[in-house]
């Protein structure tokens, strides 16, 4: 392979697979060296030790010593994450996936990562996307050279070097300074008095600037630092001249935005249409940009007093059912809000906060394995904000007896629990300032179901996990194994975001 330019944030890329050895590396670049080379070289460089350390890595994080390769649901499995690997300097975006070969009667795990320099890490978060479909589509040429076993690197060096050419084009192209930092834009869209500015401030903690609320005139743009990202918040004002400009100028207002919170007064139905065509007109200009930006639709102003209404019941389903019909029949992201719900609000900031982590999807996945091999119904993991994070409910969790005595069962239960587990974290907190916690975990009895809240460090900030188990004794099984779990995946976790 063509030796990379020495400015280019990309040192290199591996490809590793479980083999009868276990976690060994098959293509790498630059080609391994010795000890010795190593230690008397100025250039980046890894021994063949240091590359099957990054595979055993990488694969622990795919697979665990309990997992069912025969698992049919491996097939499908494709995930990919940001990892640091601090030992020698680099951060990676790696792409787990199962592959077939024609004699093997179970999939092969596989992790293949690009390299870069652990500084210069933002380059892989602010282009994600791109960087994601250019390695998808290497790999449909890869997984059927591979489909009759692992082939020599001369086969298959020309795919590697056109992947690595095309993410130097990309890098040449930046649409960020590269730094070390993850830079994020958001945007607030929706009509005037729908609440984004005071949906903004709930999530600031800013409650005394909540009285007296006047809607925003043109554009506001604040910055503040969540979950471990700096974000750009742009809260676009609502007013017809104001609609008009961003549109005219959506280039500049919709541009690069990372996510979109599109928010609509649940109170006031006689706009609902004026909404509806405000969106569509939004929804038009990314497509004309070419941007496959996420939007969360928030209904705001479902105060506690009135939520359970005839009115904003019936207001309720009939913009889902707008929304519904403009999304093409796909159900959108919705949520229903309050500011004086805090936890309403953080949960669908929280949300959409989540849909922008290349590490989110690996994570419940993990979430998944661990809550089957512990008999965990639910499990979910929150920042010390009281953001979540990441989630898993087992299917039965509907069906089983959680909470049969309250009358709370049903298709809601994983609701209820992400909107009650940011106040398990604020409770857990106001217990621990008074001396009241004498262990980094508490449980809640709740009818046949047992809560266990625990908190943990990981690079020394603090994260929290609620497990709904069906009986006490479970929690010395989740005490046993959750250490492993967390140094295994402390790395995805500590990588979230930035």
């Amino acid at each position: 392979m063509r030796r990379i330019p020495k400015s280019s944030v990309i040192m290199g890329f591996l490809f590793s697979a479980l083999d009868k050895f276990g976690p060994m590396p098959k293509y790498s670049y630059p080609d391994p060296v010795s000890e010795t080379e190593k230690e008397n070289s100025n250039e980046f460089s890894l021994t063949l030790r240091d590359y099957t350390q990054i595979s055993i890595k990488n694969l622990s994080l795919l697979i665990s010593d309990k997992m069912n390769l025969d698992d049919e649901n491996l097939k499908n499995a494709n995930y990919f994450a940001i990892l640091p690997y601090p030992d020698y300097k680099i951060t990676a975006l790696t792409y787990f996936h199962f592959i077939w070969l024609k004699n093997t009667d179970k999939p092969i795990p596989t992790a293949f990562s690009i390299l870069v320099d652990e500084k210069k890490r933002s380059f892989l978060y602010n282009n994600n996307d791109q960087i994601r479909k250019l390695i998808l589509e290497s790999f449909k040429h890869l997984d059927k050279e591979f489909s009759e076993g692992f082939v020599p690197y001369d086969s298959v060096h020309h795919v590697f070097e056109n992947l690595v050419i095309q993410l130097i084009e990309v890098e040449n192209k930046p649409s960020n300074p590269i730094t070390a930092d993850r830079k994020l834009k958001i945007i607030f869209f929706g009509l005037d008095s729908a609440g984004k500015t005071s949906f903004f401030f709930t999530i600031d903690r800013r409650f005394s600037k909540l009285l007296g609320v006047k809607p925003t005139r043109g554009e506001s743009i604040s910055t503040i630092r969540a979950a471990g990202a700096t974000i750009s918040l742009w809260d676009l004002g609502g007013q017809l001249q104001f609609r008009e400009k961003y549109l005219s100028r959506s280039e500049i207002y919709l541009y690069e935005a990372d996510l979109i919170f599109f928010f609509i007064d649940l109170q006031r139905a006689d706009r609902f249409k004026e909404s509806i065509q405000y969106l569509t007109r939004v929804k038009e200009d990314l497509k004309r940009l070419e941007q496959n930006t996420p939007i969360i639709h928030i209904l705001t102003k479902a105060d506690p007093d009135i939520i359970e209404t005839s009115k904003i019941q019936q207001n309720i389903k009939n913009i889902t059912n707008q929304l519904t019909n403009l999304n093409q029949g796909t159900p959108p992201e919705i949520h229903t809000t309050s500011i004086f719900s805090l936890f309403s609000v953080l949960r669908a900031f929280s949300s959409g906060i989540a849909q922008l982590s290349p590490n989110r999807d690996l994570i419940q996945f993990n979430l998944q394995t661990f809550s089957k091999e512990n008999g965990i119904s639910l499990i979910l993991l929150l920042s010390q904000d009281g953001l979540l994070l990441a989630d898993h409910a087992s299917k039965t969790l509907s069906s089983s007896k959680h909470l049969s005595n309250s009358g709370t069962i049903g298709t809601n239960m994983k609701e209820i629990f992400e909107i009650t587990a940011p106040q398990f974290t604020t409770l857990f907190k106001i217990f621990e300032k008074f001396k009241a916690l004498r262990e980094k975990e508490t449980i809640f009895k709740i009818a046949d179901s047992v809560i266990l809240f625990k908190r943990a460090k990981l690079d020394g900030q603090d994260i929290f996990l609620l497990f709904l188990i069906d009986e006490e004794q479970k929690k010395n099984h989740i005490n046993q194994n959750l250490p492993e779990f967390l140094s295994r995946n402390s790395g995805l976790i500590s990588r979230y975001m930035a």
